[in-house]
């Protein structure tokens, strides 16, 4: 089969290193694989992730064209920054696929979509959320207030979804929307990722020197850095032997606010910024123990829980969402309800019992390197390939259904009522 990959492709872009280790997995299987890149005029020109397949950019209309008609199946990569996948945006909506949704709530792709398409956006509110969303939505002077209570009212997963012919997404707890709003195939596939200088999780005791507890990734509130900072504040055993580091983009009144922060609870405090992959890489491999805690989550899946756990570490998580999916005996899990004694505790006992940290590190990296794999994901791509390609016809029926249906006058509900559903369900072959 001939696939296109509409994705991006800049080393800033997890999604774009996941697509750099799908696209040999699927040619491995036999399959001609192009690369679309999806993201901002501007960004085309930073430096890829290594990908082995033919690359063109989204802009160059002629060529997708070209490409597109002579593919068997095309697969969206999309994620929740409008900036790295803009095209993928423009081509889905004038050449349907499947999506590999990596976010299920994506309120930021579509405000940055919404700016230049207030009709289509207002639509697309109208009719998954109201006319209340709809219209306050446009009144706001800026959307961060829709953005901040998004995973709770309006993630915006069924405007993305219902663009698809199927989806492909890494975790249960946003399916149901998904589900709702798509009509093919869709399922749930762990995300393939790597860790390129890992090494062997080794259980080790008698240790009693210092803790390295390492965040990774864009440094803002839903990372809870505050309070971890705050739970080994509140432990003198932490204080005194816990080594906490930032590395990842921060703003610059955010680090100053964390560093003073530090400085008032006693709490050592590196923030490293942005790294270049080698040193990040060592970062990891020093670190005993990953913080990759998130409130609210927004993502299918966790590309930094994933690599700490690849690498051997001890990882600790928010009990919420793709996290609350990982083995129990993987990582250890924390809960909002009583957030930092929650974190001081399990923070103590890792740092305190460095043969059962170990023990679990090497459990999760076992699992983690038979779980996220481009091989399987490769697999389960072709396999809902072939799915979409069956259901096509039940589809065209179902949308022309729909057309006929709104040009009556109909309501939208009326789609829903039991006479209707359910003599379709004869063309249902969602997997």
């Amino acid at each position: 089969m001939k696939f296109i990959l509409f994705s991006p492709l800049a080393t800033q872009s997890a999604i774009g290193r996941v697509t750099s280790l799908i696209a040999p997995a699927l040619t491995d299987l036999g399959h001609e694989i192009t690369v679309v890149r999806t993201e901002q005029p501007r960004l085309l020109a930073e430096p890829p992730h290594p990908c082995t397949a033919r690359v063109i950019p989204w802009t160059d209309e002629a060529a997708v064209r070209q490409a597109s008609g002579e593919a068997d199946a095309l697969i969206y990569q999309i994620g929740n920054n409008y900036d790295f996948h803009c095209g993928g945006l423009h081509w889905l909506a004038l050449l349907p696929g499947i999506v590999c949704l990596h976010d299920f709530v994506v309120a930021h792709l579509f405000a940055g979509w919404a700016d230049t398409r207030q009709t289509e956006a207002q639509h697309a509110l109208r009719s998954w959320y109201g006319e209340s969303v709809a219209r306050d939505f446009f009144a706001a002077r800026d959307h961060r207030e829709f953005v901040e209570s998004a995973s709770r009212d309006h993630p915006m997963t069924e405007w993305i979804c219902s663009m698809a012919q199927g989806v492909i997404s890494h975790s249960h707890w946003g399916m149901p929307r998904v589900a709702q709003s798509c009509g093919g195939p869709v399922r749930v596939v762990p995300l393939p990722y790597d860790a390129p200088a890992a090494r062997e999780a080794v259980a080790q005791a008698g240790e009693r020197g210092v803790i390295q507890v390492l965040t990774v990734g864009h440094a803002n509130a839903n990372k809870r850095i505050e309070s971890v900072i705050r739970a080994i504040g509140a432990s003198e055993a932490l204080r005194d032997r816990v080594h906490y580091r930032l590395c990842g983009r921060i703003e610059p009144h955010y680090a100053l606010e964390l560093a003073r922060l530090a400085r008032s609870l006693g709490v050592q405090l590196t923030i490293s910024g942005e790294m270049e992959s080698i040193a990040l890489q060592r970062a990891m491999n020093a670190a005993d123990v990953i913080c990759c805690l998130r409130w609210p989550s927004l993502e299918a899946a966790s590309a930094t829980a994933i690599e700490g756990l690849l690498y051997g570490k001890a990882v600790v998580v928010t009990d919420t969402g793709f996290y609350s999916e990982l083995p129990d005996d993987c990582v250890r899990k924390i809960s909002m309800s009583d957030e930092v004694p929650e974190l001081r505790i399990a923070l103590e006992q890792l740092a305190a019992g460095p043969s059962s940290r170990h023990a679990m590190a090497l459990r999760g990296q076992q699992w983690a390197a038979t779980t996220f794999t481009a091989a399987n994901y490769a697999r389960q791509i072709v396999e809902t390939s072939v799915l979409v390609q069956a259901a096509r016809p039940a589809l065209a029926m179902t949308n022309a259904l729909t057309a006929y249906m709104e040009q009556w006058g109909a309501a939208p509900d009326l789609i829903r009522a039991t006479d209707i559903v359910a003599p379709l369900e004869l063309f249902d072959l969602r997997g």
